[in-house]
């Protein structure tokens, strides 16, 4: 479960201009760090779901709270083109008037169904 604490920090990170790949990169290294891991009995996939779990939480919090902000549209611009995350897309293609949107709504409707894009607006 994602702590309020956790969405905070991840908030905070990003209003400090780190990528949301920096801020789920530190996400999984604290799991790995607070559940006392040794580097062999860590591999690729180790709390991947976790990571998850946090970062769709993380971008839903960011579009529902901080929509317009530059520096979220940015690190959610970046982020979207390498997860299809729909609470990413979602949060982005909402909230934030960004470079090249009519491309990402297009590239959107075809990985989600077409009434969780119906309120993008491609105007």
């Amino acid at each position: 479960m994602v702590t309020t604490k956790e969405i905070t920090r991840g908030v905070k990170d990003v209003l400090l201009g780190a990528t949301m790949r920096q801020v789920a990169d530190e996400y999984r290294e604290r799991l790995i760090e607070d559940f006392g891991f040794r580097p062999e009995e860590v591999s690729s996939t180790t709390f991947g779901t976790e990571v998850t779990a946090f970062m769709r939480a993380l971008a839903r919090h960011l579009g529902d709270r901080h929509q317009g902000d530059v520096r979220v549209g940015e690190a959610l611009s970046t982020w979207v083109r390498f997860t299809e995350h729909y609470e990413a897309w979602d949060a982005l293609l909402s909230g934030f008037d960004v470079e090249g949107k009519d491309a990402l709504i297009r590239r959107g409707r075809l990985l989600f169904p077409s009434p969780l894009t119906s309120h993008w607006d491609e105007e």
